[in-house]
């Protein structure tokens, strides 16, 4: 394995920001939802690796690839501005597999009102979890905003449901 470089600068973009084909390995690289499997004791890990490496302390023997995955870890699954560990369920690598879930439920469950209710209730839920896990939190958020929010984005597609006609 090839050691890291003197010089290596673990924040610097790995693919050229500049053109579309950077901008989309790094959103494919850190919407990967394989992490979304790796265990919390490895998150944890490389979190303690990239902060070394920002503070200049690269473990000897450290290979570019280390810090690279390391990296790609760090961004899938700590905020951005707090630095603290996101939820699972809003982290942007669990938005396929989530998201494929609940729409697969919607599709499927569609027959009866409550059940339609239910699911755009649930869809609902996890987007404002994932925008919640996602906002920016260099600006405070009281704990008084979210609860009447929630609710209020909830029930705004079930007005769309006597328009509706659903055939057996």
């Amino acid at each position: 394995m090839a050691t890291a470089p003197l010089g290596f600068n673990i924040d610097a973009p790995r693919w050229d920001q500049s053109t579309f084909v950077g901008r989309l390995k790094h959103f494919l690289n850190i919407t990967d939802p394989r992490t979304v499997l790796v265990p919390e004791k490895e998150l944890d890990r490389a979190k303690a690796l990239v902060e070394g490496c920002r503070a200049g302390l690269v473990p000897p023997g450290s290979s570019r690839e280390q810090l690279l995955y390391a990296k790609k870890l760090y961004d899938s699954a700590f905020h951005p501005d707090s630095g603290e560990k996101m939820n699972l369920i809003g982290r942007m690598s669990f938005q396929v597999p989530g998201g494929m879930a609940l729409t697969g439920c919607m599709l499927q469950f569609y027959r009866t009102v409550p059940a339609v209710v239910f699911w755009q209730w649930v869809n609902q839920s996890f987007n404002a979890i994932v925008n919640y896990t996602n906002r920016n939190a260099a600006s405070p958020i009281s704990l008084s905003e979210p609860p009447p929010c929630w609710p209020a984005g909830s029930p705004s597609q079930p007005w769309l449901l006597p328009t509706v006609s659903i055939s057996p």
